[in-house]
């Protein structure tokens, strides 16, 4: 197995990768489908990345002299309708999204087997290169990078949009002005518009970055699951490992679901207090429990959230008999979902 493979995620739509860990086993189909569609308005450069359902190729805007993301349907799913509606869905969803800290959707397009999107460059790294390299971040950098994302999950909660797949992958840190900005909303609910089917809202996410509602399969999906979900990035960032860990889809739902993770004060005892409050009430069992919104989460993040919070709540978890019933329910949901996942997480 080629060191490359190492940095493809299955459950990721795209992934960036480094130049010199390209995989050898490129495929062409893309590269020629957009030099045949498209020649007249873009130029392929390279690729930069690759997951279950998309390659991600840099090209040349040729009109307007600039460079372009352009995330092309893998041919395997080309003929799919629901593969091609996805990819719709994607592209609108973060088309009526403006913040400065969301990689913005340039345009949509679709001829004959070839389906696009082209969207802003973002010159940098992802946030799981950065912690690949560096191992923790510092306590200010993360908490910067903690509010930001915060601020940005707030416009799109605004919006109605629930992205269910925050994870390092999706995070890109601009070079230049060192800004993170999140991606990749393939699997994103729109929550305003879209009623949501029990198959569709039990089987997207990300394992280890999963809220415990996402995990046991409930459809009523809002925006504090991605609160946790940030949280666990956070965790991450100070301490260098995660909340929970395991093989399966399984473990890590009922671990979600029903265990305590190690306090992050313990794995990070020189972070400040504030910081790690902020994280530790993103990572709360039951989602009242919460930020309730995420710009609540940014200005507790600028004010230095006050450890009151913490020292005054009497239950920090679910009472056992709700985490008795939860794990049930994600254990039962898990066995329908072990066969659906892995087509339905590319």
């Amino acid at each position: 197995m080629s060191r490359a493979s190492e940095f493809v995620d299955l459950t990721s739509d795209t992934q960036e990768l480094p130049i010199w860990e390209l995989p050898t086993y490129s495929l062409e189909w893309e590269r020629e489908r957009i030099s045949e569609h498209l020649n007249g308005q873009y130029q392929i450069v390279r690729e930069i990345g690759r997951g279950g359902m998309g390659v991600v190729f840099l090209a040349r805007d040729i009109a307007l002299h600039r460079l372009v993301a352009i995330k092309v349907l893998r041919h395997e799913f080309a003929g799919s309708d629901e593969h091609r509606e996805r990819f719709r869905r994607e592209a609108r969803m973060t088309a009526r999204l403006s913040h400065p800290n969301i990689v913005p959707v340039h345009t949509f397009g679709e001829q004959d087997e070839l389906v696009f999107i082209v969207m802003k460059y973002v010159h940098g790294e992802s946030l799981a290169e950065r912690m690949r390299r560096d191992g923790v971040i510092d306590p200010e950098e993360a908490r910067r990078i903690l509010g930001e994302l915060a601020l940005a999950l707030d416009s799109a909660h605004r919006a109605g949009v629930v992205h269910r797949d925050l994870k390092p992958e999706n995070i890109l840190i601009e070079h230049e002005t060192l800004r993170p900005m999140l991606t990749d909303f393939g699997v994103a609910l729109l929550r305003s518009l879209d009623p949501v089917r029990s198959d569709a809202s039990r089987v997207f996410g990300t394992p280890h970055y999963m809220s415990p509602e996402q995990a046991a399969g409930e459809l009523d999906i809002d925006g504090r699951s991605d609160i946790y979900s940030l949280g666990v990035l956070g965790y991450q960032m100070l301490s260098g490992g995660l909340p929970f860990d395991g093989s399966t889809f399984e473990t890590l739902a009922a671990k979600h679901i029903a265990e305590d993770h190690t306090p992050l004060g313990d794995l990070a005892p020189d972070a400040p207090g504030s910081l790690v409050v902020a994280i530790e009430r993103c990572l709360q069992k039951n989602r009242k429990d919460r930020w309730r919104y995420a710009h609540e989460l940014a200005e507790g993040l600028v004010k230095r959230a006050s450890r009151r919070w913490l020292d005054a709540k009497t239950e920090l978890t679910t009472s056992l008999l709700r985490t008795r019933v939860l794990a049930g329910m994600a254990m039962f949901a898990a066995a329908v979902r072990t066969v659906l996942f892995r087509w339905t997480t590319i």
